[in-house]
């Protein structure tokens, strides 16, 4: 006979009461998980349908921001009136959703973004002093777009942070709103970047200006300053076009040339570079020392400083340097340069060999335009 609901519990309990503990156990464990596992979906539930929420109205936000903010850079608000709008609670949201607005606009348009970031500022500020460094790395990075040259000021400081991270952005923004006057001040800084790009260095080095450039000039003369310091010099002075440089580099070279092996190879490589850039004929020739170098890579420079420094009596060293050098790369330098002074006659000749360099000469050579049939 099945058991009626009313008589269930009492057979309940004379299940409990011959059952082993482990089986109670085991039963209560199970009820217990399964209660657990409902609690967690109810939390997953309520969590994705929180978040859900969220970026709803994140994404409302936005919106509502985007359509004020073009407005602000059409002139048809004043850039107070979406700021004055903006919750503390939201500042960092907004401060990034204007962030490529800051970094794309110019003109007229860029100074009403910093006007509408101004009001954030000094809260950025405060926090150069938090002690998590993402933090004062954001702020610092912040304060650099947003803010103008009266900024620069809370930069410099940066500059001294313990965060090496810190002190790199604050360096690419100080070069960038700070002036002439600044640049030592950030020569002094270079002993940290060391990590960096030197082509971002040079960069942001070149920011400065032209007014900056005897400060660079004594940089690079200097010997008691590193190798980093003078190659990030010289390689800016060159970005600057810099045609006062061109005496200082040839003198330097000049004086290195005198103990090849002795001579510092990347800043004589960097000087080989801005001698390529800014040098005159007359410097001619101490590029060709450094055709000798035992560094391949100053070679590569001194080569193809030839092809705008030479003339026509430097094809036989070019020449040589194409069929002889051990390097490839030094042979492609002066064939290039071979190719800009219009001396290709022995590159064709090469070209046409079974010397081991043959398809090199081929592969510099201009291909001559068939001429149209008409």
């Amino acid at each position: 006979m099945l058991p009626t609901w009313a008589s269930l519990p009492a057979q309940m309990d004379r299940l409990g009461a011959n059952a082993p503990e482990s089986l109670l156990a085991l039963i209560l464990a199970s009820a217990g998980l399964a209660v657990l596992a409902l609690i967690l979906a109810l939390i997953a539930v309520g969590k994705r349908l929180w978040w859900t929420s969220q970026a709803r109205h994140r994404a409302a936000r936005v919106e509502m921001w985007r359509a004020h903010l073009l407005e602000v850079l059409a002139g048809e608000r004043p850039p107070h009136s979406l700021a004055s709008q903006i919750d503390v609670a939201h500042r960092d949201a907004f401060l990034r959703f204007l962030l490529p607005y800051a970094t794309a606009v110019r003109g007229r348009a860029s100074e009403r973004i910093s006007a509408l970031s101004h009001p954030f500022i000094s809260g950025l500020r405060r926090e150069l002093g938090d002690r998590r460094p993402s933090v004062r790395t954001r702020a610092v990075q912040w304060i650099g777009v947003f803010g103008g040259p009266d900024q620069a000021g809370s930069l410099r400081r940066a500059l001294d942070d313990s965060s090496d991270r810190v002190a790199e952005v604050a360096f690419r923004h100080l070069a960038r709103l700070g002036g002439p006057g600044d640049t030592e001040r950030l020569l002094s800084c270079l002993g940290r970047l060391t990590h960096v790009d030197r082509r971002q260095v040079s960069s942001a080095l070149a920011k400065l200006g032209e007014g900056a450039a005897p400060r660079l000039r004594a940089a690079v003369a200097a010997s008691n300053r590193s190798q980093f310091v003078r190659v990030c010099c010289a390689e800016t002075l060159r970005w600057l076009g810099d045609a006062d440089a061109a005496p200082l580099a040839a003198r330097l070279l000049r004086e290195m040339s005198v103990d090849l092996e002795a001579a510092p190879a990347e800043v004589a490589a960097s000087l080989l570079r801005l001698l390529r850039a800014v040098g005159r004929k007359e410097h001619r020739s101490v590029a060709r020392r450094f055709c000798w170098s035992p560094v391949p890579f100053v070679r590569i420079h001194a080569a193809r400083a030839l092809g705008q420094l030479g003339t026509g009596a430097d094809e036989e060293l070019l020449n040589a340097l194409v069929s002889e050098d051990s390097s490839r790369w030094v042979a492609l330098g002066a064939a290039r340069s071979l190719v800009e002074l219009k001396q290709v006659a022995s590159l064709r000749a090469l070209k046409d060999s079974d010397h081991r360099r043959s398809r090199l000469a081929s592969d510099v050579l201009p291909t001559s335009q068939p001429t149209p049939q008409t």
